[in-house]
């Protein structure tokens, strides 16, 4: 049975007006969403498309034809997950509260007070739970997608990885996580949790290597000597077991959406049959990474 929720808060018609813009804040804009390639138009299954080339060098003094190199074609699926919120509120738990002034009881007069700041907290909910499940998401789960972690699990015959016991520091740890980059790396990122990243930069403070520069940007920076930028993200703290690490090009690493059809929908409405507000989000989201070769996953394991 759906749980009756008292809390209400919202502004006639907001919801309306910005309904729109409030499912892709909640889809894209994440510390991991904004930062991947994005693939709109997913509605379920959805091949990423891979073409590698290999040119080989020969010797170009005489004459005649050697055809050398190859071209191959792959694909890697994106696996999109339907997913649902949906919050029912009756109004009527607020009378005999602090805020039963803002009950509007008469037929055709039912209002949400203080929409505009409840759906803000519903679209941070959502974008932290999306955040989260684009790394650990588990596999096979009706209601999340399957994550980095788990994919690359799946895959780790063909990336790099790298371990480290408990109480290597954050500051060794990334470092040798950096050593296993492939030099063909365009722009390589480590991307670790927060936790991580705030143990990382007092290690650098502690080591005298910290330098403040405003260009390194909130929750990033440059691992000192390299150019490789560390970035601290939401969506990996927590993780069971270890402290990941995951390292390579951005460019790399696919966040699939719809938003192009009415698969994806954010809505809230008074329901006459019910006489209660209800609240529906509904989207489609996945992950997947194109090139399992070149990450590199470093993983320190917890006390």
């Amino acid at each position: 049975m759906p749980s009756t929720n008292p809390i209400v808060n919202t502004i006639t018609g907001y919801v309306e007006q910005h309904s729109e813009e409030l499912l892709s804040k909640s889809l894209l804009t994440g510390d991991s969403q904004k930062r991947f390639n994005l693939m709109t138009d997913v509605k379920g299954d959805a091949a990423l498309n891979i073409m590698d080339t290999d040119i080989v060098f020969q010797d170009g003094s005489d004459c005649g034809w050697s055809a050398s190199g190859n071209t191959e074609f792959t694909q890697r699926v994106l696996h999109g997950k339907a997913i649902k919120v949906n919050m029912n509120f009756c109004d009527k738990k607020l009378l005999k509260t602090v805020h039963q002034h803002a009950v509007k009881i008469a037929a055709g007069t039912e209002t949400m007070p203080f929409e505009e700041k409840w759906t803000s907290q519903i679209v941070d909910g959502v974008k932290e739970g999306i955040e989260k499940m684009i790394y650990q998401g588990a596999k096979g789960q009706d209601n999340e997608f399957e994550g980095l972690i788990s994919i690359l699990a799946d895959a780790s015959a063909a990336t790099t990885n790298v371990n480290a016991v408990t109480g290597t520091s954050a500051y060794a740890f990334l470092k040798s996580v950096s050593l296993a980059i492939s030099d063909k790396i365009k722009e390589p990122v480590i991307l670790c949790s927060k936790v991580l990243y705030r143990e990382f930069m007092q290690d650098l403070v502690a080591a005298n290597l910290y330098h403040y520069n405003p260009e390194n940007g909130e929750n990033e920076y440059l691992l000192p000597g390299t150019d490789i930028k560390v970035i601290g993200v939401v969506g990996l703290n927590g993780a069971e077991d270890y402290e990941y690490a995951i390292a390579g090009s951005l460019k790399n690493l696919y966040y699939g959406c719809d938003l192009e059809n009415d698969e994806e929908k954010f809505d809230l409405w008074y329901s006459k049959d019910n006489r209660e507000f209800r609240l529906d989000i509904e989207f489609i989201g996945g992950v997947q990474v194109a090139f399992p070769a070149e990450l590199v996953v470093g993983k320190r394991a917890r006390a």
